[in-house]
């Protein structure tokens, strides 16, 4: 069912419609804080005077030369330098995905991707803003974490990302899992064959809660990313288990998926924080959202045709 709303979304007729429908746009903005930083700066202000902590995820468009990557680099930077200027460097966090930096356009694309990754690491430390490299599919797994051994080695601070659904996760997180690291673990969001990854939804549960006992019992930074109740409720569970310090874990949800929930961890006193979207492909990032809710197809096309 998901692949068949995948593919009716990318049809260029339904794209077309959903990028001049102002309805169909205002659908999407739950979910994404539009193209441009004067889009996503106030959208940030608002969760931050909330209690919330933010991070921002630019959705670039597909990299295809080194020239793209360098522009991504310098779209990172603005954000950056806008996000020091405003005044909520400490509340902030940039979700650094290297595929927008050049990882895919072979060596010399991954050479590019890890000089201009160090160069925003830097910058963003200087400033006050956490980077967490996310991950890309299986393929740029291995690559992705060689880069952020160099990068950690650099600037300590910077996090990287751990998808459950990988049967390698648990084997990568003993070696990983060292104290005073930021560890993000997710499920993960692409289907991968199953030579290497957990196919069934209860298999992912599965992994995610062996990986989430083994971060919460190590000494890193757990950054416990899931909209998931039960999962939420188990890592709270171990965090009363074993006394962690707030300042040793924190809740992810994206933009505008239990916004409740959110608050809610916020106000009984654990770090929350919300991972916000923005730029040019944000109608492929919305797309990605209707695969996981199906019933949001109907209220999607229903706007097309501006029927709300």
């Amino acid at each position: 069912m998901s692949d068949l709303v995948t593919r009716w979304a990318q049809r260029d007729r339904v794209r077309e419609a959903a990028m001049s429908t102002s309805a169909a746009r205002d659908l999407v903005a739950r979910y994404v804080a539009g193209q441009d930083l004067d889009d996503l700066i106030p959208v940030l202000i608002s969760l931050i005077d909330k209690g919330l902590l933010v991070s921002v995820g630019y959705l670039g468009d597909h990299v295809n030369t080194l020239e793209q990557a360098a522009a991504n680099k310098d779209v990172y930077l603005t954000i950056v330098r806008r996000l020091s200027d405003e005044g909520i460097s400490s509340s902030s966090e940039l979700s650094l995905r290297l595929s927008r930096l050049g990882q895919r356009l072979g060596a010399e694309g991954r050479h590019f991707a890890l000089g201009a990754a160090r160069t925003i690491c830097r910058a963003a430390s200087n400033a006050g803003v956490l980077v967490t490299v996310d991950m890309g599919d299986y393929e740029l797994v291995e690559p992705t974490l060689r880069a952020w051994e160099q990068l950690h080695q650099d600037i300590p601070a910077v996090g990287v990302t751990v998808q459950a659904a990988l049967h390698r996760t648990q084997r990568d997180l003993s070696d990983l899992a060292m104290p005073g690291r930021r560890i993000r673990l997710c499920k993960g969001v692409f289907r991968e064959p199953k030579q290497v990854a957990f196919r069934n939804r209860h298999e992912i549960d599965l992994a995610f809660v062996r990986d989430l006992r083994m971060l919460m019992n190590s000494q890193v930074i757990a950054l416990v990313a899931s909209h998931d109740p039960r999962m939420i409720s188990i890592a709270e569970e171990l965090i009363r288990r074993t006394g962690r310090p707030p300042e040793s874990y924190e809740f992810q949800m994206l933009h505008g998926v239990r916004p409740m929930e959110q608050r809610r961890l916020a106000d009984v006193g654990y770090r929350s924080r919300v991972l916000v979207p923005f730029g040019p492909g944000w109608y492929d990032y919305y797309t990605q959202r209707l695969a996981e809710r199906p019933a949001n197809a109907a209220l999607f096309a229903r706007s097309l045709f501006g029927k709300r």
